[in-house]
């Protein structure tokens, strides 16, 4: 697109659309948060963005015997609570466990000498969730869920689960990104520019 119109010349691939696009949505979904932060004094993640996922089969760390899996994702950078909304266990059997109690990574050292709920705490490395049972619990054959902020997509052709009220923010951002990649002409035309001196 040249000035809102098809080019001859534009080209690009899915990909790069995808990555314009996740940029975008992990943009406005902060910007949304801290918004709302400033106006009503408390962060709130709009329900659209919400996704809940079943995390791969947990698996456990020889030295440290810890259990682990791997999200969808790496979260977006908001606080846990809102990047990560909740964390459970759940089963065909019992329904849904109680819930796991999200801590921060740099917290976790003097965590562990304080008195604890006596449920599964968990920390976020990048895109890896880290589990540490109480009195080292086994976590084998437990599945995980995980409900999340999602600004990541695998389709160009699908529906972007996002409020309608975001959807032309995030178009006209990743328009503007692919014309600044591609150095488009805009033809800027000034209609109120005077005709000058007939008489030259």
């Amino acid at each position: 697109m040249a000035n809102g119109f098809p080019n001859a010349s534009f080209s690009t691939t899915d990909n790069e659309v995808l990555l314009y696009i996740d940029q975008a949505l992990a943009f406005s979904l902060v910007g949304q948060v801290y918004a709302a932060a400033k106006v009503e004094g408390s962060l709130a993640v709009p329900e659209a963005f919400l996704v809940t996922y079943l995390l791969p089969a947990l698996q456990q760390d020889n030295v440290t015997k810890e259990w682990y899996s791997l999200l969808p994702q790496p979260p977006i950078s908001l606080p846990l609570g809102h990047s990560i909304d909740e964390v459970y266990f759940a089963n065909s059997s019992n329904g849904k466990g109680t819930q796991v109690a999200l801590i921060k990574a740099k917290r976790t050292g003097y965590r562990s000498y304080l008195p604890s709920p006596p449920n599964v705490m968990a920390k976020i490395e990048g895109s890896k969730i880290i589990l540490q049972a109480p009195s080292g619990t086994s976590l084998l054959s437990q599945n995980l869920y995980v409900r999340m902020a999602t600004t990541r997509t695998t389709d160009i052709n699908a529906v972007m689960n996002v409020p309608d009220d975001t959807l032309e923010l995030i178009f006209n951002n990743v328009v503007m990104k692919m014309k600044d990649r591609l150095q488009l002409p805009k033809d800027i035309i000034a209609d109120d520019i005077s005709s000058g001196n007939k008489n030259s």
